[in-house]
């Protein structure tokens, strides 16, 4: 008997799914029918969409993990075995390979890993998972030094060269530090001495000025005037044998030097007073001593101001040079060129003037010289010294003797009593070298003279 003729097959194309031609010519109609629950693993194609998601059961709290053993006995089982799922809600479909395959199809599901869980078809996946940040490029430089240096380190001569290396650069180092140190300690200990040199000079010279101004004032000044000094420059008078009850001591406290007679001008008056010293309370200056702020003057201070002062000056100046010019007409008074000069300028001091005259009524003098003045006097400060000695009298009368005219210079009565002391000129000539202290008296000759 024949056989009837073969309708001819048609192949299906799933989407998503490898296409593989699927023979529908010998399927029944039941087969179509079947519950997606209930369908076997008869190595057909399973339906490319599912009834809905499964829902796995809910475990029991202190249940342990999933074995995964279990899910590679399901993938190894052979073709038309089951393997329930422990996630899923109905028995697992087993998989199926194409006869002759030595390798599993493209739709065969993914081997899971220990402790994951498989997703239902239909569940919703997992978020992905976001990648790493790009390393810096400071992380890329260091792993790429690290793994050179390790590749390197593992040969013993790159290791021996790399300790050379490292001592060598802890030796210049270290010679480079030294160096350097002892430089800075040298510069530094030479700065040192010369500030301290410097430092030390400076106090030297304010020292040195005090000194001299304090020995000057116990030589030249009168005893009987008071002294108005700062703390230390009347601690300097003091060691020059000054008595301290004529000093006035002038402390910041004070608000003028008033009361003193001679003033010691320091730097530490100069900023109390400020230029009131000079214009207001003492503007002659006897001497100077130093420079800088070691600069100390020996000033006189005027009773009735500044200005009252200076036109008694002014006044005395002109009766001394009246009282000079009228000696160099005397017979007994025989001067050199340069103290005619003096003389006449009216340079003298007035008591010195007095003097000559008196002694001159009596034994007849040569004045050989008036002397200077010390430094840093103001200019019109009368001379207060003199170098004498007897002169020849009228027709054959000798000169007098140094010893004659010291009795008579003796004699005489303050304020006209001189200090008198014997000296040898270059000529060899012993001559008296008369003088009064300071400060000058104004107004002793009157406004005549």
């Amino acid at each position: 008997m024949p056989s009837p003729p073969r309708r001819p097959s048609r192949s299906v194309r799933v989407p998503g799914r490898v296409n593989r031609p699927v023979r529908l010519g010998h399927q029944s109609t039941g087969s179509f029918f079947v519950p997606y629950a209930e369908r076997s693993a008869n190595g057909d194609e399973p339906s490319p969409y599912p009834h809905g998601p499964v829902i796995p059961p809910r475990k029991p709290e202190g249940a342990g993990a999933t074995d995964p053993g279990t899910d590679d006995a399901a993938e190894a089982s052979p073709a038309g075995a089951s393997t329930p799922d422990s996630g899923s809600a109905g028995p697992r479909r087993a998989e199926t390979h194409p006869a002759g395959a030595g390798q599993p199809g493209p739709d065969r599901l993914p081997r899971r890993t220990p402790g994951s869980s498989r997703a239902a078809p239909g569940s919703p996946r997992a978020p992905a998972r976001r990648p790493a940040a790009e390393p810096t490029w400071g992380m890329v430089l260091a792993t790429t030094f690290r793994l050179w240096a390790k590749r390197r380190l593992e040969n013993p001569w790159w290791r021996a060269l790399l300790a050379l290396v490292l001592a060598a650069i802890i030796f210049f180092a270290g010679a480079l530090t030294a160096t350097l140190t002892r430089g800075s300690a040298t510069s530094g200990s030479a700065v040192r001495q010369g500030t301290i040199h410097r430092g030390g000079a400076a106090l030297a010279a304010v020292a040195l000025a005090r000194t001299q101004a304090a020995a000057w004032v116990a030589q030249q000044v009168n005893p009987d005037e008071v002294i108005g000094c700062d703390p230390i420059m009347c601690t300097a008078l003091e060691a020059a044998r000054i008595q301290a009850n004529r000093l006035l001591v002038l402390g910041p406290s004070l608000p003028d030097p008033l009361g003193s007679e001679i003033l010691l001008d320091t730097a530490t008056l100069r900023s109390q007073f400020g230029d009131r010293l000079e214009t207001v309370y003492a503007p002659v200056s006897l001497a100077a001593f130093g420079s800088g702020a070691a600069h100390v003057e020996v000033r006189f201070v005027a009773p009735g101001g500044a200005h009252a002062y200076q036109a008694e000056l002014a006044r005395d100046a002109a009766a001394r040079k009246a009282a000079g010019t009228e000696m160099l007409r005397s017979r007994s008074v025989h001067a050199s060129p340069a103290a005619s000069r003096q003389l006449a300028a009216g340079r003298v001091d007035t008591r010195l003037l007095v003097m000559l005259v008196t002694l001159a009524h009596n034994h007849p003098v040569d004045i050989i010289s008036f002397g200077a003045n010390q430094a840093g006097a103001s200019p019109g400060v009368p001379l207060r010294y003199a170098e004498i000695t007897g002169a020849p009298g009228p027709g054959s009368t000798p000169a007098a003797s140094v010893m004659t005219l010291r009795r008579f210079l003796s004699a005489q009565q303050p304020p006209y009593r001189p200090s008198i002391v014997a000296v040898t000129t270059a000529s060899r000539r012993t001559v008296l070298r008369v003088g009064y202290p300071a400060p000058s008296l104004p107004g002793l000759l009157g406004t005549h003279g």
